[in-house]
């Protein structure tokens, strides 16, 4: 009977690490995906959507970051009592859904978009610090976790798309407003299951114990220096392969190197080939030869996942020279065909989810013995959200820049500069873009914020753009539906 309940709790550590990820990325479909159903509620002219959706991508990018350094600096000062913090965390994320539903439902015929604009912020905060810790939690499962988020995005879309076919079957109206609320819905009951099973099986677990079924067998207490000495090289794959990750895709490619529609459909590819990572890792981890192991010696191979970004490196040097050179055969070959730019971008989005799924599973376990240290779990979780913040920050303002000039080749800033004066001018001009404007993201009235502002942090998706000194404007701006990871 104990092997038995071993094999149940083992299954149901399972299921938690799998709802863990479905439950925390509930949060940005849903800011972001459903925006322009969102706006329509709040009476937004859907001619703002661009601004209302740069406005929650900075603050949940931010505010999921600090929660991640709360977390990161709590966990490398030996913080106690973090299962017991993660259900606190889990509890109050699903509380979040609870309110904006509310809000969502309340206000008459403008509503409350200030308080659900805010309710967002207060979420993203919580996934920052629940995503930090659930990761050092779940240890064995981590596969199943990062399996999660991209299928995430697929529920999400299938819903949405499902949802929009039988309202236009049955003739039914008011679409954007039921389809935000059917969708909150949802995610109140999965982060409210997720909560109470994480609650039932962990609360009384002590932080080095995986109790009965365990994730691990035991903790590895390496002195901090000395762990990092031996997990560098997953850490640091993780922070600039994933970390890159953002500065490119979507806005550049595929967006910037094709029409709107053609995107939208490489899109909807990558959104599928993004899971393949994941399952391969959790296939190669069931059959006990994944990189959760020390990388020496016979696993020493486990090392090569850097060929992932250097090939991530090289999609991305070709996409820069398909925008910077655009009379060039290799930028013609690129931008004339759909099938080029779509390989080009899923074996990009391919290298960086395998980079984040094998350096996420091996960071913590290069201390030999198969333990898992506490310390390089959260350092990797923090140094590849800071790098992922920092990288998509500087490829907004890049492509916001680029687009000012990409129809103007006679102003083009830096046709007579040598290529590292060139450098320097678009990473500076980039950062001071991108990172200008961050503080006007928060306020206490959006609505007011968002119909006067006439700034633009971030690229607009659309094939109709005025490429004048102005900001751009467009008609009826195409947004994906799809979001992409945080």
């Amino acid at each position: 009977m104990g092997q038995e309940d071993n094999k149940n709790q083992s299954g149901l550590r399972k299921v938690i690490a799998f709802m863990a990820g479905l439950s925390l990325y509930q949060l940005p479909y849903l800011a972001l995906a459903a925006a322009k159903y969102t706006l329509v509620r709040f009476q937004i002219p859907k001619s703002h959507l661009s601004l209302y959706i740069n406005r929650m991508i900075v603050v949940f990018r931010i505010l999921s970051l600090m929660g991640v350094t709360i977390m990161t600096i709590y966990s490398q000062c030996q913080g106690g009592g973090k299962k017991k913090i993660t259900a606190g965390l889990f509890i109050a994320f699903s509380s979040c859904f609870v309110f904006l539903f509310l809000i969502y439902c309340v206000g008459g015929e403008q509503g409350h978009l200030t308080l659900y604009y805010w309710g967002m912020l207060m979420a993203s905060f919580l996934l920052g610090a629940a995503f930090t810790t659930i990761i050092d939690i779940i240890t064995a499962n981590i596969p199943l976790f990062l399996l999660s988020l991209p299928l995430t995005g697929v529920f999400v879309s299938a819903f949405h798309l499902t949802l929009i076919f039988l309202w236009e079957l049955f003739g039914l109206s008011n679409i954007n407003y039921w389809l935000v609320v059917c969708q909150l819905i949802i995610a109140i009951c999965i982060t409210s299951i997720n909560a109470l099973l994480y609650t039932i099986v962990y609360w009384s677990e002590d932080d080095n114990n995986g109790g009965v079924g365990g994730d691990n067998e035991g903790r590895n207490n390496d002195e901090f220096c000395l762990a990092l000495s031996k997990a560098w090289s997953p850490i640091l794959l993780n922070a600039l392969g994933y970390g890159i990750h953002n500065a490119f895709y979507p806005a550049i490619a595929p967006y910037k190197l094709t029409d709107v529609g053609t995107g939208y459909n490489i899109d909807l590819v990558v959104l599928f080939t993004s899971a393949l990572a994941p399952i391969t890792i959790l296939i190669l981890k069931s059959k006990n030869i994944g990189p959760n192991v020390q990388w020496i010696g016979v696993n020493a191979i486990w090392h090569g996942a850097w060929l992932f970004f250097l090939i991530e490196m090289t999609c991305a040097a070709i996409f820069i020279c398909g925008l910077h050179y655009p009379e060039s055969a290799m930028s013609r070959a690129i931008r004339g065909s759909a099938g080029s730019i779509g390989f080009l971008t899923v074996l990009y989005d391919f290298c960086a989810q395998s980079v984040r799924s094998i350096s996420t599973n091996g960071a913590d376990m290069q201390g030999g013995q198969g333990k898992s240290n506490s310390a390089m779990n959260t350092l990797n979780s923090f140094l590849h959200s800071f790098t992922q913040v920092i990288f998509a920050f500087l490829g907004d303002g890049y492509v916001k820049t680029y687009s000012k000039y990409e129809h103007s080749r006679e102003r083009w800033p830096t046709s007579h500069y040598t290529n590292a004066r060139a450098f320097r001018y678009w990473i500076w001009t980039a950062t001071k873009v991108s990172f200008g404007n961050i503080g006007t993201a928060f306020t206490t009235d959006v609505r007011g914020a968002i119909q006067t502002k006439k700034e633009f942090l971030f690229i607009v998706y659309s094939d109709d753009i005025d490429n004048s000194s102005k900001p751009p404007k467009t008609k009826n701006p195409t947004v994906m539906k799809i979001v992409h990871d945080i």
